[in-house]
């Protein structure tokens, strides 16, 4: 008997996180996506004024909701959109373009089980699982290479900087909610129906201050943010696997042998078009990332408590070891300090294009006004993590500290274990971070199809509802997309090739140049336009600032780093 409770509790919890992580991508997913449009609608289905782009963009969606095909990507629901005597569906499931279907759980089935399920405990782990990631590793060399009087500072101006993007986001979302509802009860004033579904996301939002313009190039910097860690991913597992094929074989394998290797893992991977066939895989990556973190603050502990630099006397206190230690640090590096400029910015991993999704999936309206304090604290939490991590790690290690920091590690089996354990969790996340970049290079693919049409009065019909859910009039096979999806894996890794000994490089590279934008740079402008009329001159003034800071570490970041690239 208590075998079988154990076994059912254990199937209970599997199903719980296998649920979250589910209901996460699918959000993560149309975070990234946005509702696909036609170039066309630019110039021809929204007028010319802000006002009559959102009325008409209000009646699309009032129409698309009552319309069987509905938006192509949906998000989690929130309960304060559905009347009292009604229920909402739970979640809903994405499989590819072609296919995307929503699931309801029978009665008494376990309502944890419905993705995120819709508290702010559940936003809070979607947070920090966005958040969290391999990129933690590089801040240790980061630190060792700006000093400390260069890289706390950025990075706490960098948190300053993405906490005010984010509230700027989130009245953005506020606004537009507002705005939606009432131009929903001004056209059905005497008729009670509940409030029409609104695809909320980043790109969602770009679209509906600069039109369609605004929301590719949002997409596009997304595109290329999530490239850019899946880049950083290509370097890092061939430099893990090959100290630890010297370690545990006593063989050196070059880089390009593993990096050959791994691109022959993740082409097949990247076929894939169910996110949910990758559930199993990507919660194991989550556990060995957790493992792999815990063990390198152990390992940072225990080294220098081991290996004393007071002196020989072993009186010595550990407590006066750190003393020592982090007086010893430098404060500041001339000849790499602005490679952490973009190395601030990557930590966050775009987490930025989670926010709106994150605060539309939380339930009741209560909650919903707790998320932004809930959110900056959790972020102030995780950037507190950060810099105690990567200050003990540079403590322990030295200045000698390598970029990737698992190969840093003092030799034995528990270093050897992190580096595999990292490397197979990279390996196992790589398929699930390369997905929405995937899906978006697809969809610019498709639109250049040649478009397929029908005979009669029905092929309008069709090519109008097809625009509307696909944002085009063709479908991309799977073999075609396999193909794609191969060229980008193998572009990525010819890139991965050339940079090999220069990850800081391309870390910094891909923070200040498209991660800057994303974070700091389009959303204070979006809350300028969504806002016009509506917040103060103070507020639109201290958004141009943040937005100009952006633009400036962008610039400095970028252009330091390729100036300095043969250094």
């Amino acid at each position: 008997d208590r075998l079988n409770r154990s076994s059912v509790s254990l199937k209970k919890i599997y199903g719980r996180m296998k649920s979250f992580h589910d209901g996460f991508e699918e959000m993560r997913l149309s975070a990234s996506l946005g509702t696909p449009r036609e170039e066309e609608d630019d110039d021809t289905t929204f007028a010319d004024t802000i006002d009559e782009k959102r009325l008409l963009l209000s009646r699309n969606q009032e129409s698309s909701s009552s319309s069987s095909l509905g938006l192509l990507l949906t998000r989690l629901p929130s309960l304060d959109e559905f009347e009292d005597n009604e229920q909402p569906p739970t979640t809903t499931s994405y499989k590819s373009k072609s296919s995307s279907s929503a699931t309801s759980f029978k009665e008494g089935q376990d309502p944890h089980a419905a993705g995120l399920g819709g508290t702010l405990s559940s936003a809070t782990l979607g947070i920090i699982k966005g958040m969290v990631g391999p990129a933690i590793l590089y801040l240790p060399h980061g630190f060792a290479g700006a000093g400390y009087l260069v890289a706390i500072p950025l990075l706490v101006l960098s948190t300053v900087l993405f906490l005010w993007s984010s509230g700027c986001l989130l009245e953005c979302w506020k606004m537009e909610m507002i705005m939606s509802r009432q131009r929903q009860h001004q056209q059905q004033p005497n008729e009670l129906q509940k409030h029409p579904k609104i695809a909320l996301s980043y790109p969602e939002l770009a679209y509906r201050a600069w039109g369609i313009r605004g929301q590719r190039l949002v997409q596009i910097g997304i595109t290329l943010m999530q490239s850019g860690v899946c880049l950083t991913y290509l370097i890092f597992v061939p430099q893990n696997l090959r100290t630890s094929a010297m370690l545990l074989l006593n063989v050196d394998v070059s880089t390009t042998v593993w990096l050959i290797a791994m691109v022959i893992v993740q082409i097949p991977l990247s076929w894939i078009r169910d996110i949910r066939r990758l559930t199993v895989t990507n919660l194991l990556a989550n556990v060995l990332i957790l493992f792999g973190l815990v063990s390198c603050l152990g390992l940072a502990v225990r080294q220098m408590g081991e290996s004393r630099v007071v002196g020989d006397d072993s009186s010595t206190s550990f407590l006066e070891e750190v003393i020592y230690r982090a007086n010893s640090l430098p404060a500041f590096n001339p000849d790499g300090w602005f490679l952490f400029l973009g190395t601030s910015v990557l930590l966050f991993e775009g987490s930025i294009t989670l926010l709106v999704p994150l605060i539309e999936a939380v339930s009741t309206p209560e909650d919903k006004q707790k998320f932004p304090s809930m959110y900056r604290k959790v972020i102030i939490g995780i950037v507190s993590f950060y810099a105690f991590f990567g200050t003990a790690c540079w403590m322990a290690i030295g200045d000698s500290v390598r970029t990737v920091m698992t190969t840093s590690l003092p030799q034995g089996m528990l270093a050897t274990m992190i580096q595999l354990a990292y490397s197979v969790a990279v390996v196992f996340t790589f398929p699930l971070q390369n997905f929405p970049s995937l899906e978006i290079v697809c969809a610019s693919v498709e639109k250049m199809m040649p478009i397929k049409t029908g005979s009669g009065s029905g092929s309008d019909m069709n090519r109008s509802a097809s625009k509307l859910v696909k944002g085009s009039y063709s479908e991309i096979s799977n073999g075609k997309r396999n193909v794609i999806s191969s060229m980008v894996v193998v572009s990525l890794s010819i890139v991965a090739i050339l940079a090999m000994n220069d990850l800081d490089k391309v870390v910094s590279i891909m923070g200040g140049l498209f991660g800057c934008p994303l974070a700091f740079v389009f959303p204070p402008l979006i809350e300028n336009e969504l806002g016009k009329g509506k917040i103060g001159s103070h507020k639109k003034f201290v958004n141009l600032v943040v937005a100009a800071l952006g633009v400036g570490a962008m610039f400095v970041s970028t252009l330091t780093t390729l100036i300095n690239w043969n250094n």
